[in-house]
């Protein structure tokens, strides 16, 4: 095995190439976790996914209207459930 002077890890000694290659595996994990939560953050991917096909205004209002409606029955079941429940 060869040893390899690393820089990058600010370590003035030497590592195995094994070693080497873990610690390089690592900094890319690292590396690839923080531009995924940057994606995540910016709505790149959702964007993306929403953009795929085109939807015509009535079928967003369409939608639009379902949801507020089941977001509309889960608060009136939640409530009742509440109601319901003797303290």
């Amino acid at each position: 095995m060869a040893k390899v002077l690393v820089k990058q890890l600010n370590r003035s000694d030497y590592l195995s190439q094994d070693e080497y290659e873990e610690a390089q595996h690592a900094q890319f994990e690292a590396a690839f976790k923080k531009f995924k939560k940057e994606v995540i953050k910016e709505g790149i991917l959702k964007d993306y996914r929403d953009r795929m096909y085109y939807v015509s205004k009535s079928e967003k209002g369409k939608a639009k209207k379902k949801a507020g409606r089941r977001k509309q029955l889960k608060q009136m079941y939640k409530e009742r459930r509440l109601a319901n429940y003797d303290y």
